[in-house]
């Protein structure tokens, strides 16, 4: 009997020491094959959709690289992929012989059913905000189609979002007219988003608007309406909100930043462009905002129908002491090699700390024009380009997104 005992504690023991050394194992792979080993076993699957599981992984990889580049729109979807080796629509299709390889086949925004489609609103550390498509030229009108996700692309899972109807309420157009996702894995497995919303209290006998913050949490799965009303800066663009070092970020058309901290829930306001700064908002092509991927740093770069090819690129300061000029760009040594930059057709990517370098000044600016990404290094003005592998149903003769994309990064992060 003592024998018996023995030995099932001793196969007990080894079974956990077992699963201790697979975690192990599994902790150090990347996100890509670990969705695939999903399908090894049950258990198998059990482990990595555990989330404390997913969030060790993210915690031991909280910089993941960027691995492509999304259209904003499902309706025209289309990618850029950096890691070239891999397309990252394929996540969803392995294993099926019926596989189309067109791209919009298998497009990952597709993951409900909508007469119009679905648009990314903003993406964060490998998460989407998406919200219904509406029909050209219309608005919303009723609280039912004011319906938000959060979605994974990496794992096809997605949450569905209902602002509380106060907010969701409507007249001619919609009530809530800002948003933002939160989400750092550094911090807290959880994210939040951020809505603004006005409600139309008359006082007097007139209309008058009073803004409001309500925020939703995946870790309460609840929302949260603050005591603190907001008001807002009548220029500043807040359906394209940025997320960095705590606080989601709105600019607006002459550089002034609105921001709300999501932690210390103060609501800022950082002054424009002096004079010598600015240009006049009729004269921009097209705006960059957004972070540096891994840098902590917000950049804005306009892109001037008078000049395409000479711009700045402007860094907020991290106690928002307001924008300075970090970069002056010049593209003309890239048109003899690259004639689309003339004629402008290309999409700036994305602004980050050049790889292999110990200098913390070298950052690299990643370019997109037909069937090639290029990567320009701000310092010395060096550039290497990669041809991006043909595709079929893909039309490599113009550009494969737009300028309105948003990164993707693998991620397991549970929504």
């Amino acid at each position: 009997m003592m024998q018996t005992l023995r030995r099932c504690s001793s196969l007990a023991e080894t079974v956990v020491d077992y699963e201790d050394i697979l975690i192990e194992i599994l902790l150090r792979l990347l996100v890509r094959p670990l969705v695939r080993f999903k399908c090894v076993s049950k258990h198998w699957l059990f482990l990595i959709s555990d989330p404390k599981f997913c969030h060790r992984h993210m915690l031991k990889n909280p910089h993941p690289p960027i691995s492509a580049f999304f259209s904003q729109m499902s309706s025209e979807f289309g990618f850029v992929p950096l890691h070239f080796d891999h397309d990252p629509t394929s996540i969803r299709t392995r294993g099926n012989q019926n596989l189309i390889e067109s791209a919009r086949s298998c497009n990952p925004l597709n993951f409900v059913h909508s007469l119009h489609g679905i648009e990314i609103a903003q993406s964060c550390n490998g998460l989407f905000l998406c919200c219904l498509q509406p029909p050209r030229y219309s608005y919303p009108t009723t609280a039912s189609t004011l319906v938000y996700y959060v979605l994974n692309p990496t794992t096809n899972k997605f949450t569905t979002l209902t602002p509380p109807a106060a907010a969701a309420a409507t007249t001619d157009h919609p009530r809530i007219f800002g948003y933002g996702l939160a989400f750092d894995l550094s911090k807290s497995p959880h994210y939040k988003v951020v809505f603004l919303w006005f409600v139309n209290e008359p006082p007097g006998g007139c209309w008058y608007p009073y803004y409001h913050i309500e925020i939703y949490s995946s870790e309460t799965r609840s929302w949260r309406l603050l005591d603190t009303s907001f008001n807002p800066h009548p220029d500043v663009f807040y359906n394209v909100g940025v997320y960095c070092n705590g606080a989601v970020h709105w600019v607006g058309s002459d550089g002034e930043m609105s921001y709300y901290h999501i932690d210390e829930e103060p609501v800022g306001l950082v002054d424009g462009f002096t004079d010598s700064q600015g240009w006049n908002i009729g004269s921009i092509q097209y705006r960059y905002f957004r972070e540096s991927h891994g840098g902590g740093q917000l950049h804005l770069i306009d892109i001037h129908r008078k000049c395409y090819t000479k711009f700045q690129v402007l860094e907020m300061g991290k106690d928002y002491s307001g924008w300075s000029v970090k970069y002056n760009v010049d593209l003309d040594p890239l048109c003899t090699a690259y004639p689309h930059f003339l004629q402008n057709v290309f999409v700036v990517l994305s602004l980050a700390p050049e790889e292999n370098e110990k200098d913390e000044e070298s950052s690299s600016l990643l370019l997109h024009v037909p069937g090639k990404v290029i990567s320009y290094n701000l310092r010395n003005s060096t550039f290497k380009s990669t041809d991006l592998t043909p595709k079929a149903g893909v039309d490599d003769s113009s550009c494969r997104i737009d300028r309105k994309n948003h990164r993707y990064v693998e991620s397991l992060a549970v929504v």
